[in-house]
């Protein structure tokens, strides 16, 4: 369908549905979609190629209009649709209510949705609105669990958490990221001051090891820190009970290294060495030490080789990165609140790769009960879980691999790129998440992963010259020439399957 506007609405409306451009693909695919509204007589180009605003269809981008063009490319922009595929029955009632002046922004994969909304809220001269456009699906429904509204730092909604007013969309995407998966039964070792047999960790607490006591009671001897930090990687979802963590189906291994809530940093050299050999997939450790032995070293690299993922807490102090999280086979990581900003506690320096919400994170506490804590502790969850999630996706990930996806898929905050105060920037799961998804093949017209008749029937369906190629690409015109032809369904054919 051609790009809509006032002038041109009433012609837009009349051509038939077969005539329309097709819709995209499924809207999880890619780094999501922006719907936005754009003021009368603003229309959609291309701007030396790049998608843009501009006034008047025939219009010059004018130096916003090309400032505009640069800016949403380098922020992922891919194309601008006119929103509206279908045809009314009442063109004036539609004009009435602006449906004509909607369009959706496809992002790529790495783009930040909020991010890129906000940018196009900024140049108000085109935009009156500009909205993350919501994905659903049976998994990435939010889950009915009672408290999932207090988690803003799965799904920040701007709700108020113990007093401060949050931020919308200051989260990691935890509810798109479980439109691609939920977890799978893979172990996070938690080393800490053990974990209670809450409701909602249910059957998922494996026997563990008391490291100071030298025996297999694995209760949590310092308030419940190692349970709270459990439920944040891992608590039940959707089960009607208190909260959601991130990685539902994942086990949690708990191995206690302090006495109750202080011990010596060779214990948690034996936990490391333990939780390897027991079978962790991703060990989690909420712990901050001042120095590092080569004994701890020298254990972090047993788990290393062994393809073991670890998180571990930069620490409370607002001074250096602690161990062990200095260390670069670990993933350190830092806090923010629920404005997206940085906990000013949380520890800095070159080492810092990452952040994650820490600042009242509500989860576990006893067997029945939750609470508010704040620290790096309930920050290094957040990325555990995460790596949980990744591995469940494809479990030929290495520890390299899954940091690469966190790191390069963040919201960056403070000084752009690479600082020390935030690192990379705050996690996003469900962009890290597309980040090692498969490329999407050739020829699979309607994303279900597979090339087969129903593309096929799909692409005959589109056959012929594409309508307005200049300003949108056919969904069937795989070698980019503007017609659907023998040519590409050669490309489908060679991808059945």
């Amino acid at each position: 369908m051609p790009l809509l506007t006032a002038a041109i609405v009433a012609h837009a409306l009349s051509l038939s549905a077969a005539a329309a451009e097709p819709a995209p693909g499924p809207a999880f695919a890619g780094g999501g979609q922006l719907v936005i509204r754009v003021r009368p007589g603003i229309v959609a180009g291309f701007d030396a190629g790049r998608p843009t605003l501009r006034e008047g269809e025939a219009g010059k981008p004018g130096s916003a209009s090309s400032k505009l063009a640069g800016i949403l490319e380098r922020q992922g922009v891919r194309s601008i649709h006119a929103a509206m595929r279908h045809t009314p029955s009442n063109a004036e009632l539609a004009r009435a209510l602006r449906l004509d002046r909607y369009y959706t922004v496809r992002l790529a994969e790495r783009a930040d949705a909020d991010a890129t909304a906000a940018t196009l809220r900024s140049f108000g001269m085109f935009v009156e609105s500009a909205e993350v456009d919501p994905v659903g699906g049976v998994a990435g429904e939010v889950p009915n669990d009672p408290f999932f509204g207090l988690q803003y730092a799965l799904e920040n909604t701007g709700q108020t958490i113990q007093g401060t007013p949050g931020l919308s969309g200051a989260d990691i995407s935890a509810i798109e990221a479980w439109t691609t998966t939920v977890g799978s039964e893979l172990v996070i070792a938690v080393l800490d001051s053990g974990v209670n047999p809450h409701v909602d960790l249910g059957a998922k607490i494996l026997p563990g090891w008391n490291v100071p006591q030298n025996n297999d009671v694995t209760v949590d001897v310092c308030n419940s820190h190692g349970t709270h930090v459990s439920g944040i990687a891992a608590a039940i979802g959707d089960n009607g009970i208190g909260i959601a963590g991130l990685a539902w189906p994942a086990l949690i291994l708990p191995v206690v290294v302090v006495d109750p809530c202080t011990g010596f940093e060779s214990w948690v050299a034996d936990a490391i060495t333990y939780a390897t050999d027991a079978g962790a997939d991703v060990i989690n450790m909420s712990l901050q030490y001042s120095a590092g032995t080569d004994y701890l070293h020298d254990a972090v690299l047993y788990a290393a080789a062994q393809g073991v993922v670890m998180a571990a807490a930069s620490g409370n102090s607002a001074s250096g990165v602690s161990y062990p999280a200095k260390w670069p086979e670990t993933i350190a990581v830092g806090a923010t609140n629920n404005l997206d900003q940085r906990w000013p506690s949380s520890n800095f320096g070159p080492e810092l790769d990452v952040m994650a919400p820490g600042v009242n994170v509500y989860s576990l506490s006893g067997t029945t009960a939750y609470k508010y804590l704040t620290g790096t502790s309930m920050a290094t969850p957040m990325v555990s879980g995460l790596a949980a999630l990744l591995l469940s996706v494809d479990p030929t990930l290495t520890p390299q691999d899954v940091r690469t996806a966190i790191e390069t898929t963040t919201l960056d905050l403070g000084t752009p790129g690479f600082d020390s105060l935030t690192g990379f920037g705050r996690i996003n799961a469900a962009a890290a998440l597309a980040a090692v998804l498969p490329p999407p093949v050739p020829g699979d017209l309607n994303g279900d992963g597979v090339v087969d008749g129903a593309d096929l029937g799909l692409m005959l369906s589109l056959w012929g010259a594409c309508a307005d190629c200049e300003l949108i690409q056919c969904e069937g015109d795989l070698n980019l020439d503007c017609v659907v032809d023998g040519a590409d369904l050669g490309v489908l054919l060679s991808n059945w399957g």
